[in-house]
């Protein structure tokens, strides 16, 4: 009896847990680095951009030049000119319709956080405080590709060769109060090694 009760609290206090957090998931395809998030009623609420995705299980969230990034392809004298100059950025977000283990399988690497609610609200307000707001506070849209599952948006910062996609993530996840030094941190390479001691690795870069 003393058995079954303690293993039906542990399932119940699981599931709890299961209910009170958000998982994260900081992911790479090829110059692109971004962080999975679930689109649900909570995200929503604290991160409001994401009524533009209402129809998706999960978003991909970065940051770049904007140039660069609103490009088709890689172009490589706008990958120099980003990284020479400071120059305007974008928040891109991509939309997806299924479960994140078939957007993992066509990822380079993938880590896993497992955010209390807390944590996420000030990641979240880290990324809100990364996009322009126009004069009724709304996000201002740079431009939608096609398919318009992903759309760019006008960012407030500026994207040099010391602040790159990978700084910005990384900087994300050290907002929701995980303890990694972001100093010098430019590389996807660099993102990995630094990041992979702080969440569950999914799929190994190699």
């Amino acid at each position: 009896m003393i058995y079954l009760f303690f293993f039906f609290c542990s399932a119940e206090f699981a599931q709890a847990n299961e209910r009170d957090s958000i998982s994260v998931y900081l992911v790479k395809e090829n110059w692109h680095t971004g962080l999975m998030i679930p689109v649900n009623d909570f995200t929503k609420k604290t991160l409001p951009v994401l009524s533009h995705f209402d129809d998706f299980q999960y978003v991909d969230i970065g940051w770049g030049d904007a140039q660069f990034y609103q490009s088709p392809g890689f172009n490589i004298f706008l990958a120099l000119n980003a990284i020479l100059p400071p120059t305007p950025s974008v928040i891109r977000i991509d939309g997806y319709k299924f479960p994140i283990e078939r957007v993992i399988q066509w990822r380079e690497f993938a880590i896993r956080f497992i955010l209390t609610k807390d944590m996420f609200l000030r990641m979240a307000d880290f990324i809100n405080q990364s996009f322009q707001y126009n004069a009724d506070n709304e996000v201002i849209i740079s431009s939608k590709e096609e398919s318009n599952s992903i759309i760019y948006f006008k960012s407030v910062h500026y994207y040099y060769f010391a602040r790159t996609c990978n700084t910005w993530a990384a900087e994300a996840i050290q907002s929701a109060g995980i303890g990694i030094d972001t100093f010098g941190l430019v590389t996807a390479k660099q993102l990995y090694y630094k990041l992979g001691r702080f969440g569950k690795i999914l799929k190994k870069f190699e």
